[in-house]
């Protein structure tokens, strides 16, 4: 069954992330470029994530999963651990405080995927294939980004204001036609 597509703002909120490898890498990018309060726990902690450490983009503790305590707050827990039981573990632990878990590489422990990910400003968009082949979705993303055009963001920003002129306006009844206007100017349709 699919996954259902869902945008949550992640500004200042507890992320939990266990690893400190590659793929924990990944993951913790993604959720610092949407405003999360990263923690993450590493036994060996690469040099990218020790220095956004150092940046204080993210709170590094250098030391194993403690148990559910370490979870304790968390909105979204992500594990990229190298070590299945541990990684089946946490995603006890967080599924038993109702906290959604990702686990890298291990679709049946996962209750939410992290999408494939195209962003020009505040347009986002998110790929998924629901676990069953995260390749194609990267593939997907590297289309979209190539299709969308750079500026796309901007745009964004322009009809932002714009919907909020029209809807202060005494015309509103003519907002929906007025922004498809614009769309379609934008994307030259």
């Amino acid at each position: 069954m699919p996954f259902f597509p869902l945008f949550v703002d992640l500004s200042g909120r507890r992320c939990v992330v266990i690893g400190g490898g590659p793929v924990a890498v990944r993951k913790i990018q993604a959720l610092v470029d949407f405003g999360a309060k990263l923690i993450v726990l590493a036994l060996e902690a690469s040099e990218e994530v020790r220095a956004l450490s150092r940046q204080d983009t993210i709170t590094l503790e250098e030391r194993s999963y403690g148990g559910p305590a370490d979870l304790a707050g968390a909105v979204l827990v992500i594990s990229a651990a190298n070590d299945r039981e541990l990684n089946a573990r946490i995603a006890r632990d967080a599924k038993d405080a109702g906290i959604p878990v990702n686990i890298a590489d291990d679709p049946a422990l996962c209750s939410f995927f992290f999408p494939a990910l195209v962003r020009r400003g505040d347009l986002t968009a998110g790929i998924s294939t629901s676990g069953a082949c995260p390749r194609l979705a990267a593939r997907l993303r590297e289309r979209l980004d190539k299709d969308w055009p750079a500026d796309l963001g901007r745009s964004l920003e322009i009809l932002r204001e714009q919907r909020r002129r029209l809807r202060e306006s005494e015309h509103t009844a003519s907002i929906a036609g007025e922004l498809d206007r614009l769309i379609s100017q934008m994307l030259k349709e």
